[in-house]
């Protein structure tokens, strides 16, 4: 009875496993489940999507969308195709944008949330993808599963937009503003790219070919950012012609050059560089006020709003107005007193000169700093020379933090100096006169900003400073500090 009991268990059991098993099979195999086709096929099978099929094959896509790779296509309706331009037709570069711009790699799924995504696309441009909606067009139908990808059909074509640095580039004639960016383009000198015919016998540095090396290059896509980058969105304030001139003219006499032409350039520059802003902000998330990368606050009006355009990468607005104060483009320079960039170089200097950097102890912040410490050099005004590039031509009040801890114990007064500390900061040469020594040394253990006084920098450019020893006396220095005066 066991036996016969286990018997009948055992075939119940198998008898479950194999009606799963059909079902399962069934689910393979249903007429409504397209796993075995590829995209390609789906979209042929589709007469609504004929003409979409006939681009795919005309731009080569018909091929990408049969192979083994996942993809996911968001085809437009013959309808949506209806008003297509024939340029785009006719040309194989276009038309290979635009239809790659309704292809990205791997399978994306439509949310059923609030949520979008930026889908990178084959063309290389990115197109938001949300719930009901793709780019500018709305999803007619969606999440279409085969063996290579998923489908979405859409009820508009999403045309190819350039990109924010194209923009800049294809109206440059027309915006002041974008004619002076593609002007901060330069050909410089890149040893990595260029081609090297022999090895200098006297020096043992390469001999590269004449006219391989030299690349093109822009100050702002290199300082500022890449307008070109599609996974990157960007807000760009366009000024139309009379304020973005009036913007530079603000600010010309603060980089006063050799040249009108250069000193233009740099204006310029200094002007648009706080004109574009990481992320884009559509009209209603538009704030009052947005800070640029370099800290510099731009208080946007959206009634002075002329034109909203949009490219690929962001959003680009035309403003016949816009505020940027002057004192928010001009911060305080700091340089660091370990920082040097040359030193005096005497036989007698280079013999017994100590120059110590050393981590101390504010107990006014209670915060540690970095300070540099000349002692022993036995040489009469020792210096330390110290360089700011690209410095504006204002007047600044100039500061010093310099301690001396180098000090000993008298029992009578407490502590008191080992070495006497005694120097000045010589302005944009070694012999300028600009501050004098002091009447004494440096008071032991003074944590404080001390004000030297008001120094004018006449021209835009490097401007040097010199920490000059009196006599043969010691010197420390935790930092400088120039502050405009506006």
């Amino acid at each position: 009875m066991k036996i016969r009991y286990l018997y009948f268990l055992l075939i119940a059991f198998w008898g479950t496993i194999l009606l799963s098993c059909k079902t399962w099979d069934d689910r393979l195999v249903s007429a409504n489940d397209d796993l075995g086709k590829t995209l390609f096929a789906e979209i042929s099978a589709q007469t609504n999507l004929s003409k979409f099929k006939e681009l795919l094959e005309k731009s080569g896509y018909s091929k990408v969308l049969s192979s083994s790779k996942n993809y996911t296509v968001w085809a437009p309706t013959n309808d949506a195709l209806a008003s297509l331009s024939t340029t785009i037709i006719n040309d194989s570069v276009a038309l290979k944008a635009f239809v790659g711009n309704h292809i990205a790699l791997q399978s994306h799924v439509m949310p059923t949330t609030t949520t979008t995504e930026s889908v990178g696309l084959v063309n290389g441009k990115y197109v938001t993808f949300g719930k009901d909606i793709f780019g500018t067009a709305a999803i007619t139908s969606s999440n279409k599963y085969v063996g290579n990808g998923v489908l979405h059909i859409i009820g508009s074509a999403v045309q190819v937009l350039p990109s924010l640095w194209e923009y800049v580039n294809t109206t440059k004639g027309t915006y002041a503003q974008n004619t002076a960016i593609i002007n901060l383009t330069s050909q410089v000198f890149n040893a990595s790219k260029a081609t090297i015919d022999s090895i200098s016998a006297t020096t043992g540095l390469p001999v590269y070919r004449p006219g391989t090396g030299f690349e093109t290059v822009n100050a702002f896509t290199q300082k500022v950012y890449d307008l070109n980058d599609e996974s990157k969105k960007y807000t760009y304030f366009l000024l139309a012609n009379d304020v973005f001139n009036q913007e530079v003219t603000k600010i010309s006499p603060y980089f006063k050059t050799s040249t009108t032409d250069s000193t233009y350039r740099k204006a310029a520059y200094e002007t648009i560089k706080d004109l574009a802003i990481e992320g884009e902000y559509s009209i209603n998330q538009l704030p009052a006020t947005l800070k640029s990368k370099f800290d510099v606050t731009l208080t946007i009006d959206k009634s002075a709003i002329v034109q909203t355009i949009k490219v690929s990468n962001g959003t680009v607005y035309v403003l016949n107005k816009i505020g940027v104060t002057i004192n928010d483009k001009f911060k305080p320079i700091i340089v660091e007193g370990e920082n040097y960039a040359s030193r005096m170089t005497t036989a007698s200097s280079l013999a017994s000169t100590v120059i110590a950097v050393r981590t101390l102890l504010n107990p006014l912040t209670n915060t540690n700093f970095k300070s540099v410490f000349v002692v022993g050099h036995g040489n009469s005004g020792f210096w330390l020379r110290y360089n700011l590039p690209e410095t504006p031509s204002i007047k600044y009040k100039v500061y010093w933090v310099a301690v001396n801890d180098l000090y000993g114990s008298n029992t009578a007064t407490g502590e008191t100096a080992t070495f006497a500390i005694n120097q000045k900061l010589s302005m944009g040469s070694l012999s300028s006169a600009t501050f004098a020594y002091p009447a004494a040394a440096l008071p032991v253990k003074n944590y404080t900003e001390q004000l030297l006084g008001e120094y004018t920098v006449s021209s835009y450019g490097t401007l040097s400073l010199y920490l000059v020893a009196n006599g043969t006396n010691a010197m420390a220095l935790d930092y400088i500090k120039l502050v405009p005066v506006l």
